[in-house]
């Protein structure tokens, strides 16, 4: 079965913090999904099919948007979900007026980058030690024009 996108809410904030805690080793709790479904220009997407697959969320301020987090759980990883929902991300905000779609990404992450590089992202940036581990973060664009 096919997941079916549904736009995130303050109800779901749950749900997220219960995904986002099954796929990083740092998750985000229930009350930072709350303060983010909360803050203007965040919007973000579950995946679900029978039970829930991922998520992404985002946010927009005037022409720029940024991915905050997107995850997808492991029994729907490499079926090209995560290509599904950056691109349903990368359209609602182009939609509502983006011009360019930013997101960070650690550097040592393979799967991430060939996902973002495949979306058409490109390296505009590095922040060295980022991570309490000491790791890097690639920043990465993608013009939405």
């Amino acid at each position: 079965m096919t997941p079916r996108l549904i736009p995130a809410a303050q109800v779901h904030a749950e749900l997220l913090a219960g995904m986002h805690r099954i796929c990083f080793a740092k998750p985000w709790d229930v009350a930072a999904m709350a303060a983010l479904l909360d803050c203007p220009g965040t919007c973000g997407l579950i995946a679900a099919a029978a039970e829930p697959a991922g998520l992404v969320l985002w946010r927009q301020a005037a022409d720029e948007a940024e991915i905050l987090t997107i995850a997808v759980l492991p029994p729907w990883r490499r079926a090209g979900l995560g290509g599904r929902l950056l691109e349903a991300a990368a359209i609602a905000a182009r939609d509502g007026g983006a011009e360019r779609l930013f997101l960070e990404v650690a550097a040592e992450n393979a799967a991430g980058l060939a996902l973002y590089l495949g979306h058409g992202f490109h390296g505009v940036g590095r922040r060295k030690a980022y991570y309490d581990d000491g790791g890097d973060a690639l920043v990465m664009r993608r013009d939405l024009g």
